[in-house]
């Protein structure tokens, strides 16, 4: 197994500062992948893992990791409780909206291909959001620091006064859960750092 090298399938900042910090040397590599948006959150961010993962792999000595995470709001009605990346400052505030005051849950799927084969698991962590005055929304929202992200906010950001509780794996929520992605790469023949 000597000799193979890690691909990230991802240009996400927080998901590369997630591997660094753990210690893996990696090349990250934007997939290209169109993201799926099923009715199921668990499907959802597994088959787009899974997708990221294949569009990049090609070499029989490289290690590919992709991660897709979503936002999922069971309380929500059907059609909108799947939020995946705010694309512009209006959509941040609707989502910052909808979690403020309720308990949601996000969703990660971790693929990892090989020249053996694809792997994917799925990861959650629940995350209460306390209730926020307008005034802290709209301020949110100018900062621009939500847009690009899934559900319209970063835990490790601003955003963190707004979470009072966290229930699982905090890395989760950044974007890349650490523990199950360790056990993954190991599985695949990349050691932990």
């Amino acid at each position: 197994m000597k000799g193979l090298r890690l691909v990230l399938a991802s240009e996400s900042a927080r998901r590369m500062d997630l591997l660094d910090t753990a210690g893996y040397e990696f090349e990250a590599v934007k997939s290209g992948f169109p993201e799926l948006m099923l009715e199921d959150p668990v499907e959802t961010v597994k088959s787009n893992a899974e997708g990221k993962a294949l569009a990049v792999a090609r070499d029989p000595d490289t290690v590919v990791l992709a991660a897709d995470t979503i936002v999922y709001v069971p309380d929500l009605p059907k059609g909108v409780r799947i939020l995946g990346q705010a694309t512009e400052a209006e959509e941040v505030g609707r989502f910052i909206g909808y979690l403020q005051g309720r308990t949601h849950e996000v969703h990660s799927g971790v693929a990892v291909a090989t020249g053996d084969g694809l792997t994917s698991r799925h990861a959650v962590t629940r995350v209460r959001m306390r209730t926020l005055d307008p005034a802290e929304i709209e301020s949110y929202v100018r900062h621009g620091e939500g847009v690009g992200k899934a559900g319209g906010y970063a835990v490790q950001g601003r955003a963190a006064s707004f979470v009072e509780w966290i229930g699982g794996d905090y890395t989760n929520v950044v974007g890349l859960p650490l523990a199950l992605t360790s056990r993954m790469l190991t599985n695949a023949g990349i050691p932990h750092p």
